[in-house]
């Protein structure tokens, strides 16, 4: 069984038309939100070039229609039996649980809303109470079996540092690590069409899976090819 991970940079509105039917089993994504955050605690010097503005998440309205359009590409493409994972935050749950049942046009339904409990507050304004959790709407096509332990809706895992971040929403690697263990097998193809720092490629490569993770931003995806094939070689 040949596996792979990869990452491409451009739009995925046109890359994930290259995807062949019935080949993708997860799309786990952590798309921009709408809410135009910035991270404003990171103490190096290194730390602040990597906390920098997303594309497309001045407001929800252009993050939603970017992610349907997405979306209207890559769901034609995943198989029969399909979980998809999306991120978002608490400023915009409500609109994301809007865009999350309008998936039901791809075969989505939505099965739950899970909670990432980071160790600190996370982004956001310093004078308010900081947000230390996101969410995740889990979807489902069809009812294929989950691959790992049954586990709760509230997974606690620690945040990449500031001064660790290649990117400003970058994910922990424990973290993708366990939903691909929970909603694919070893060898499967997971994709996550907006990739930032390609958190999830990482994550495929040490669990076994295949993945491709799409990045727009041209900064983004030189750090994160960088940061997947370091030491890695190529293939």
């Amino acid at each position: 069984m040949r596996v792979k991970q990869d990452i491409w940079h451009g739009d995925s509105r046109e890359l994930c038309q290259k995807l062949r039917p019935n080949s993708v089993t997860a799309v786990i994504t952590d798309p921009p939100f709408g809410v135009n955050n910035k991270s404003n605690s990171s103490k190096s010097v290194e730390g602040r070039v990597n906390a920098r503005k997303i594309a497309n998440d001045e407001s929800p309205e252009q993050a939603i229609e970017v992610f349907n359009e997405v979306m209207d590409v890559l769901l034609p493409k995943t198989k029969e039996e399909a979980d998809l994972y999306i991120f978002t935050a608490h400023q915009v749950l409500a609109e994301w649980l809007v865009v999350a049942e309008g998936l039901n046009r791809h075969g989505f339904a939505r099965m739950g809303v899970l909670v990432w409990e980071k160790d600190g507050p996370g982004m956001g304004r310093l004078e308010t109470w900081g947000m230390s959790h996101e969410f995740i709407i889990f979807l489902k096509k069809g009812m294929r079996p989950r691959s790992d332990t049954r586990r709760g809706g509230v997974i606690h895992i620690p945040q990449v540092r500031p001064e660790r971040l290649i990117h400003p929403h970058e994910k922990p690697e424990a973290l993708m690590e366990l939903l691909l263990k929970h909603s694919t097998d070893k060898g499967d193809l997971a994709v996550d069409p907006f990739g930032g720092s390609g958190v999830l490629a990482r994550a495929a490569r040490n669990t076994g899976r295949s993945c491709l993770a799409i990045e727009y931003d041209k900064f983004n995806y030189d750090r994160a090819y960088a940061a997947l094939h370091e030491n890695q070689g190529m293939f």
